[in-house]
């Protein structure tokens, strides 16, 4: 007896995100759902009426996390690929006229053709170590960053404060800055 494999290409923008469903390499339907739950409750009536869907999407930035948490929320596996690896997969497709439409196509064409390893459903915790990660990284840059700045303006308007001072880190050398800026 055949099987079905029935692919869900996803391609995901700001605000909405294009779908095309394709069954064993032929494209049956695509639509449009908004990126909230409304949205995402109507793709879900269509992934549920099939037997293991693959579900494929680019992962660009911070578009398409709400898009994978509701896939996660509801354990279905799903392939997220970078941008630049799609782009470079599906380029021999030649595809000349960029729409958020055909990017959906040939996703699902991809993963119909060439399958692509489905994610397996990361745990709620080590989603929250990740998300705490990047924020922790961002601070740190943050603080280099603006660390950086504030040494760049003291050289202009005092340069000669660090060779007056011992320790020019120090509490006395803060307290000449302050004083005298």
């Amino acid at each position: 007896m055949d099987l079905l494999k029935t692919v869900f290409g996803i391609d995901v923008s700001s605000r909405k995100s294009n779908v095309c469903i394709m069954v064993n390499g032929q494209k049956v339907n695509d639509y449009a759902i908004s990126n909230d739950m409304v949205g995402f409750n109507q793709l879900l009536g269509d992934l549920k009426q099939v037997t293991n869907p693959q579900i494929i999407f680019e992962a660009p930035g911070v578009y398409s996390r709400r898009l994978q948490a509701f896939l996660d929320m509801h354990e279905l596996r799903y392939v997220m690929m970078n941008p630049l690896e799609a782009k470079r997969k599906t380029k021999d497709d030649l595809h000349q006229n960029k729409t958020d439409k055909l990017d959906a196509l040939y996703l699902a064409k991809l993963q119909s053709e060439h399958p692509q390893r489905l994610a397996y459903v990361q745990s709620k915790e080590y989603q929250e170590l990740m998300a705490n990660n990047r924020i922790y990284e961002q601070a740190s840059h943050d603080l280099i960053t603006n660390r950086n700045r504030l040494h760049k303006a003291i050289q202009l308007t005092f340069p000669e404060i660090e060779h007056l001072m011992v320790n020019p880190r120090g509490k006395n050398y803060w307290s000449i800055v302050l004083r005298f800026p």
